[in-house]
């Protein structure tokens, strides 16, 4: 089936096309760009991987993403510049212990002593017999 266009509608194509080219080509652009980010991001998660497999093992699948919230503090001191300092801590986001705590419906009875900032308490029933808790 053959389909033939009247003089009109194909000016009428054409002018279209030449308004939606800016578009076209951008959107051409963003396209690659987006491909090109895949395959960065493909690289940076393979190099996260290899450096978070120990942590993953150790911790039964959560990653550095899933324990640790990066803070950053402005101190009152200034630099030669004058621009304030700011300290970046990295915090535990479940200091009780070493993988996120699962909510219950009973509440949690008050320990008498609180943990030391940055230390991670395990669980005994967490943990295997032949294993310690890693040390962070």
């Amino acid at each position: 089936m053959k389909k033939e266009f009247s003089k009109f509608f194909v000016a009428s194509l054409k002018r279209t096309a030449q308004n939606v080219s800016p578009l076209v080509r951008r959107k051409q652009k963003l396209q690659a760009e987006i491909a090109e980010r895949e395959e960065e991001l493909k690289s940076i998660q393979v190099q996260l991987d290899t450096y978070e497999a120990p942590i993953k093992e150790a911790t039964g699948g959560y990653g550095t993403e899933d324990l640790v919230v990066r803070t950053v503090e402005v101190t009152d001191k200034v630099d030669k510049d004058g621009k304030p300092i700011k300290v970046t801590k990295w915090n535990l986001k479940y200091p009780e212990t070493i993988v996120p705590v699962e909510e219950t419906a009973e509440p949690k009875e008050p320990a008498d002593e609180a943990p030391e900032a940055g230390t991670v308490e395990a669980p005994a029933e967490t943990l295997e017999p032949e294993t310690e808790a890693p040390t962070l």
